[in-house]
C-alpha cells in the first residue's frame, strides 16, 4: 500500500468537528494542510474513496484522480422541507451537543427530522421527540423515518406549535434544533414568542443538568431571550450555509 491523497470540503465555520471525526475514525490520517473550507490529508489505507462514507461531517471527498464522493447525501432522505438543515451540519450539531445513548432528545422544530434520525442512527440515542407546526413537515417526516428503518418505539413525532406543545415530564437530556431565523420562513416578530416560548419549555422539560444547542441567526435575540441570570449561553461556531452566517449555541441552565 502506498499513501493516497484526500480532500474533503466542509461548510466554513466546521473545521474543528470535521477534524475531530476525521482523526476519531482514521487515526492513522496525517493532515497536510487545513483552509475554511478544505482539509487534504493523507492516509495509507487499502480501499477506494468508498470507504469514506462513514463520515458525516464533511460535506464530501474527493481523491487524487478527482473523483468525488458526497459525503452529505442521506440515503434516507427522501422528505423536504424549504430551509431544512444540510445533513453535515445536523451531524456537527449532534457532536456538539455529545449525544449519548441513555439520552433522550427534543427537537421541537424538526422539519423532516434531519436531526432526530442523525440522533438515532448515528449516535444511537434512546429515544427523540420531535415536533413542528407545518403539516408537510411531519409528512416529510415520517417518509424519512420510514426510508430510515427507524423502529417506531425509538421516537415520538407530532404535529405542534411550539407554544402547544403538550408534554410534562422534566425527563429531555439534550434540545438539539435548528430555529427558524425570520429569513426564508416566519420573520423576526414571529420569532420573538417563538424563541420565547422555547425558553419556556426547556425550563419546564430540560433535566438539572440538560443542554441545549441551537442553530440561528437571530443571535441578539437568543442571548436576549435565554438571559444570562438564568442560563449560560455560548456560540461555539459561526457557519456559512447557502449564504447565511447562522451560529452554533450552546446553552446550560446555571
Amino acid at each position: 500500500m502506498t499513501d493516497t491523497t484526500y480532500k474533503l470540503h466542509i461548510l466554513d465555520g466546521t473545521l474543528e468537528y470535521v477534524l475531530k471525526e476525521l482523526l476519531e475514525k482514521y487515526p492513522q490520517a496525517v493532515i497536510l494542510s487545513t483552509e475554511k473550507e478544505e482539509i487534504e490529508f493523507e492516509i495509507n489505507i487499502d480501499g477506494n474513496i468508498e470507504i469514506f462514507r462513514n463520515l458525516y461531517s464533511p460535506l464530501h471527498i474527493e481523491d487524487c484522480n478527482g473523483r468525488i464522493l458526497k459525503l452529505s447525501k442521506r440515503e434516507w432522505r427522501k422528505g423536504f422541507v424549504p430551509a431544512g438543515i444540510n445533513p453535515s451540519l445536523a451531524y456537527i450539531l449532534c457532536m456538539i451537543a455529545e449525544l449519548k445513548e441513555e439520552d433522550i432528545v427534543l427537537d421541537p422544530f424538526c422539519g423532516s427530522s434531519v436531526i432526530p434520525i442523525t440522533a438515532l442512527k448515528y449516535f444511537n440515542v434512546k429515544r427523540v421527540i420531535c415536533s413542528d407546526i407545518s403539516e408537510k413537515a411531519i409528512s416529510a417526516s415520517k417518509e424519512n423515518f420510514k426510508v430510515a428503518g427507524i423502529e417506531e418505539s425509538k421516537y415520538k413525532l407530532f404535529r405542534s406549535d411550539i407554544k402547544s406543545i403538550k408534554l410534562s415530564k422534566r425527563n429531555i437530556d439534550k434540545i438539539v434544533t435548528n430555529l427558524p431565523y425570520g429569513i426564508r420562513v416566519g420573520d423576526h416578530s414571529g420569532n420573538i414568542e417563538i424563541y420565547k416560548s422555547l425558553e419556556l419549555l426547556a425550563k419546564k422539560l430540560l433535566r438539572k443538568r440538560g443542554l441545549i444547542v441551537l442553530l440561528t441567526q437571530e443571535k441578539k435575540l437568543i442571548r436576549e431571550v435565554f438571559r444570562k441570570e438564568e442560563w449560560n449561553i455560548k456560540s461555539l461556531a459561526r457557519v456559512n450555509e447557502g449564504g447565511l452566517l447562522p451560529e452554533v449555541f450552546v446553552i446550560k441552565k446555571r
